[in-house]
Order: structure tokens, then sequence, then C-alpha cells
């Protein structure tokens, strides 16, 4: 690679930036040491259910999962509803649906009925009614609490005792839209019915004993309080109280529901209260495990707490189903689930729910042995990541400043000029001056932070990924213009050093992007890099347009070359196995593009799960399957076809080598993965790639013979 006293300069400027922004990593790799403590939270409700299916009662599987690993159990608040489920004497209706029964007025009270038929008690009210002094003592005690005394009213008539819950419209929910059809199978008219009413879930207080059977297992508890959008003002100090009445040091804020408790417009008590205990606000991550459930005033309540906050999994149905998965005779694949969510997406609370026995089943997997063996498998695998189970804290707040982001864009903005210098081969001296375009640019990052962070992490993407596509290029060229006879062992020392400069200098980018991007926001990914698929594709076309002016071209003026091989192009003879390829190259990129990310329909096939869980096993982080087997290899069959001279193939594998730039700084792109475990999967797919590059160059070898043998028959 030839480089001018500019370039020199240039470079060396760089460089610099790129001490700023390993500095960077570092800080963010301190901040990632002190978050290794992962937390097993029980759900009560699944593990009651749990328990009811098996041999043994709740506080025995308690004291067992106690054992196992886990640290806390989280309990929700009572409901009218719940305490309906749970077989107290009790009795609820929505009173629109009410009405609709045969001599409803017999259940209830003259004056009840009365005042329902006068539209004092109205039809999107609900009536809770009990003959138990007890369980009315305890709703009218939580309700008064926690609401507004408008919100519910009291009534004792024949020992009998109401309690009206005023409702509005928006409290009721329906079923979908049903089309009623006749005879003929034509639409009549299209209905929803009322199915539930907000009114019966909304939060009344905590059972004692669930608390107390919890702690007598040695089990913190985490309360999850309910929100009432209508009536929240005191909902916060609610919540307060409990903990200080049952004894509980509140280390955990698990939202339950659709909002925040206090929201809309109170949720400054709230926030209070977590920053006076300092409270970790958990963010569930998605089912698509991406960002985390969306739920009103959370973000703004973790921004306004300065971020006190850590990620969540919750154990979906899909994931407990995966018992005897993949050919398994056990729960391993939800434990490689589980292994994955911590170490890979920086989860530290497992919201964790008993497994089923299989696919599509709601029966309970209550084998003791196995969920021994699952937990001590899992913290065994953790411990070689240095992480442990116990309880688990909030991550530190940590960003970096503009100016800091200022210096590191200033660098981005060189290497894209110099790129763009050395794609299209401009040999002006003019185009030096080009260079002064990185001041102003490093300016945005001081009036535009926010554009800057992905703008600039986007650029480094694109950037470093066509930078080391160039370099590969220039060295692969060398040897294709060459007349010298390579030996397979010098092919594959060549190959190994292109192949690791190419690497090195993608690592360079993946530095400034993930520099550019060290905040607190994206590594509990409130935020993410978006673009992600676009900063794969955009390299190819940097590919495509180097290839036609450093391989194609025979003029000297890079410009007119590239339109006379343009046309040479088009008007060449396209052979039919030409279109075969074509073809198999757009299938692959779609596949290639279409796997980028979890929300596809495209998914990995069993036999590539089970070899990646095979990996997870037996090395410290799973190499990226295009990078080992296809991208870094392609290398090595790149650098034995231009000792060929064939440029048809030599491109077909720089292409394909070309997937490997893009792949390594899209590793370091996802913030919330450790950035140790990014830097150890790209190290780990370079070795295996080079592997697997000499067995490539050793089959092309006796290929490439074989085919000579076969041409000099045909002669």
């Amino acid at each position: 690679m030839k480089l001018n006293k500019v370039d020199k300069i240039v470079l060396i400027l760089i460089c610099l930036t790129l001490i700023v922004g390993l500095y960077t990593i570092y800080q963010r790799i301190e901040i990632e040491k002190q978050y290794k403590t992962t937390e097993i939270v029980l759900d009560y409700n699944e593990m009651k259910r749990f328990a009811d299916s098996s041999n043994n009662d709740l506080s025995y599987w308690m004291r067992k999962f106690k054992e196992l690993g886990a640290e806390s159990v989280a309990i929700q608040e009572e409901t009218i509803k719940l305490l309906i489920e749970a077989g107290y004497s009790l009795r609820a209706e929505i009173v629109s649906e009410l009405i609709k029964e045969y001599k409803w007025q017999e259940d209830y009270s003259q004056e009840i009925a009365a005042a329902i038929s006068e539209n004092e008690i109205t039809p999107v009210d609900v009536i809770v009614t009990t003959e138990d002094e007890e369980i009315y003592s305890y709703i009218v005690s939580g309700l008064k609490e926690r609401y507004a005394d408008e919100l519910y009213k009291t009534y004792i008539f024949d020992n009998v005792y109401y309690i009206v819950l005023k409702g509005i419209v928006d409290d009721v929910y329906y079923t979908e839209i049903e089309k009623i059809i006749n005879l003929a199978g034509k639409g009549v008219y299209e209905v929803s019915r009322v199915a539930d009413s907000r009114l019966l879930n909304m939060g009344i207080g905590y059972d004692p004993e669930k608390i107390s059977m919890a702690k007598e297992a040695g089990l913190d508890v985490v309360l999850r309080p309910i929100n009432f959008p209508a009536s929240n003002e005191k909902l916060a100090d609610a919540y307060k109280a409990a903990n200080e009445r049952y004894g509980l040091q509140p280390r955990i804020y698990l939202v339950h529901g659709k909002e925040v408790l206090g929201y809309p417009n109170n949720e400054n008590k709230l926030l209070n209260y977590i920053k006076e205990e300092n409270i970790a606000i958990a963010l569930i991550e998605s089912a698509t495990q991406r960002e985390h459930l969306e739920q009103e005033g959370l973000d703004e309540l973790v921004e306004d707490s300065g971020y006190q906050a850590l990620r969540a999994f919750t154990m979906w149905d899909f994931i407990r189903e995966r018992n005897r998965y993949y050919n398994y005779e056990g729960a391993e694949e939800i434990e490689n689930t589980l292994f994955r969510a911590v170490t890979e997406r920086n989860i530290r609370v497992i919201y964790f729910k008993p497994f089923f026995e299989e696919k599509d089943s709601t029966k309970f997997l209550t084998d003791e042995d196995e969920y021994e063996r699952t937990f001590s498998s899992l913290e065994n695998r953790l411990s070689a990541h240095n992480i442990s189970l116990g309880k688990a804290e909030a991550m530190k707040n940590f960003s970096i400043g503009s100016k800091r982001m200022a210096v590191i864009a200033f660098g981005i903005t060189l290497a894209a000029v110099m790129l763009f210098i050395k794609m299209f081969n401009i040999k002006h001296k003019f185009a030096n001056y080009l260079y002064l375009f990185a001041l102003p640019a490093a300016l945005i990052p001081l009036v535009m932070r926010s554009l800057a962070e992905k703008g600039f992490a986007f650029g480094a993407a694109v950037v470093f990924s066509g930078f080391a596509i160039y370099f590969f290029m220039i060295y692969i060229k060398k040897i294709y213009e060459s007349e010298e006879k390579y030996s397979n062992l010098q092919l594959i020392i060549y190959s190994t050093v292109i192949l690791a400069g190419s690497v090195a200098i993608a690592l360079a980018g993946a530095i400034f992007a993930a520099s550019m991007l060290a905040d607190v926001k994206y590594m509990l990914e409130m935020d993410i890099f978006r673009g992600v698929k676009f900063a794969q594709i955009l390299p190819f076309g940097i590919f495509i347009i180097m290839f036609i002016i450093y391989f194609m071209n025979k003029d000297e003026d890079s410009v007119k070359g590239v339109v006379n091989t343009a046309v040479r192009f088009l008007n060449k003879e396209i052979k039919i196995y030409y279109g075969i390829i074509a073809v198999i190259i757009g299938a692959a990129a779609y596949v290639y593009i279409s796997r980028t990310g979890h929300e596809t329909e495209i998914q990995p096939s069993s036999i590539e799960m089970i070899t990646r869980n095979f990996m997870e096993y037996v090395l410290l982080a799973r190499p990226r399957t295009k990078e080992f087997l296809i991208a870094f290899p392609a290398i090595f069959g790149a650098v034995f076809a231009a000792s060929k001279s064939s440029e048809f193939y030599t491109g077909m594998f720089m292409l394909t080598g070309a997937i490997g730039t893009s792949s390594v700084i899209n590793t370091f792109s996802h913030i919330r993965t450790p950035i140790y475990l990014s830097f150890a999967r790209t190290v780990i797919a370079l070795g295996f790639g080079i592997v697997i590059g000499c067995v490539l160059v050793l089959i092309c070898s006796i290929c490439y013979k074989a085919f000579m043998k076969i041409q000099e028959r045909l002669k």
C-alpha cells in the first residue's frame, strides 16, 4: 500500500484519535467488570401453579430453589380477581353485565337494586359482595390507603357487605369483534362483548402469608405494585408503606402492567423513593431480544433516575417449552437460552418461571434433578465469565463528553476522506484539501450530540469496513499481477497476513463505532444503533467500485476508466454459469441480510443451533459462523485464485471476504454485549478462519491440478 507524506500524517492523526477511542473502551470495560452479578427472581404466581401440579407444596419448592441459587420472589399486589380465584367468599360483577341476568334484583338488597335502577350505580361500575367481614375490611383498608374516596362506596345491608367501585368507560375491557352470521353464512352484524374491568385488577394490598412464606424460605421479596391511572396520587406512598410494614428492603422495581406506578402525572413520588432506597429499575427485554417492553413512563423514569437500571429477562412460554429440545435429554436448551441472555445481552435479572414438560403444553416439569442440573450447569458456565448468582445491582452510569466525541468524530472523518481518495484512486494533489472537511465535522457532536452518536458510528462501520476491503484488495492485486510461482505454504502465509491485517483494520473501526456509542443508554439497550443492515450492505458497493477501478480498469484516468469498464462489462456476452452464480450470490445475500437480527422469519436450522450450542460449551465465546466458515477462508481462496491470475474467481472470493470486514464491526455495534466477549468472538473466528482457509488452499490446489490435467487431455 503506497502512502505519500500527507497520507502518513493523516494516518498518524487517525491513530491518535484511535487512542482516545481505546481509552473510552477501557473505561467501558471497567464499568462492565462491576456488573457481574445475576439475580434469579421467582414469579410467585407461576411457582404456586407449579407447586399445585407437583407432589410438594409451595414452601418446599421455594426452599429448594433458594438452595439452587434463587435470591428473591416477586409478589404482585392482590386484586379482587385474584382473591376470587384464590377461593375467597367474594362475588364481583360489572353492572352492565349484571343487569342482563334474569331476576338479578333477587341477588341484591333493595337499596342496591334501586341505586342501579336510578343510575346512581352506573353500568361501568363494579359491585363487590361478601358476607365475610374480615375480607371486607381487608379490601376497604387497601382501597383507603391507595385511592381517592370518590373511587369507591361501601354499603352494609342485612349483614351483607357491598363495595361499589366507580368506573369510567375506559375501565371496561372487551373481546375482539365477533361476526354474527345467519344460516346461510352471511354476516348479520358485528359485536364485541364485555370481558373484564380494570377495576377488578386494581391493587388492594399484599398477602402477609405469601410474604411470610417467602421470607421463611430465605428469599428476599420484590413487591410488584399495580398502577391505576385514574387515581394514583397515593400509590407510591402505599408501595413505600408496604415495604416498611413487612420489613422489606426494596432493591428492584419490576413494573407491573402497562405503566409505571403513578403514571400519569405522579411518577415523581416513585422516582424520589427509588433514589432514596437506591432501587434498580428493571428493563424487561422484549420477546424479540431487542430493547425492552414498552411501558408508559418507564423510559422517563430511568432517565430521571440517572439510569439507575438493569436489564431483566422474563421466561416467555415459548422458552419454557424447550424441554427435550434439539434432541437434548432435558432442559439444556432452556439453560442455553438463559446463558446467552446473561453473557451476551447483559441480562442481570432472570424473572424465573418453572419449565413445561414439552412444546404446546401447560404441564409443568416437576423433576427436581433436572432443575438441579440446569442451575448447577448454568452457574458453572457463568463462572467462566466471572459472573455469579446473587443480588443484582443497577449498572453504573456512564457516558463520554461531547469534546471527546468530537475528537473521535474528527478521526472518523479523516478516515472517510482517505477512503474516498483511495477508493476512486484520485491522484490529484488538490484532493488533499478534502481533509479539511474533518474540522467542521468535529464540531457536530458539540451542537447535535444525539445525531453525531449514531451518524459517526454508522460512518465508522462503513468506512473502516471499506478500508479493510481496500487493504486486502491491494495486496491480493499484487499477487494477481505477479509472475512469481507461489507454493501452497507461501499462499497460506500471505493469506494469513492479509486476513489478519484486514481484521485489525475492522477492529479499529469497531473501536471508533463502539466509542461513539459508549453510553449507558446503549449498554442498557434503551437506545440502539440503527442502520446495522445498511452498514453491512454499503461495503459491498465500495467493493464493487474498487474492484472495477483496481482490477478491471485499463485506463490511467480512474473516472474515465470506470465508465469505459462499465460499458465493456455491459457489452460482454453473458455465459449461463454467470447467471447461475449471480442467482446463488443473490440468494446468499438475501439470507445474509435477513439473518441479521432476530426479527426475521429466516432462522438458524436445528443442526446449526446444535453446533452453536456445542461451541458455547467448549469456547469462551461462540464465533460468528459467517466469519470463520465463509468470509475469512474466502480471503485464502482469493489469494489462491489471484496466484493463478483468475480475475473472476479472485473477484468472487474477495466479494465473499467482504462479509467479514463488516461483520467484525457489526459484532461490536451490539453495545449490550460486553467488549471482552465481542473481542473473544472475533479472535476465535479469526483462528478458526485461518485453519479452514489453510484447508481451502489445499483443496483449491488439488482441484486446480485436476482441472489442468483434464484440460491437457482434452487438447
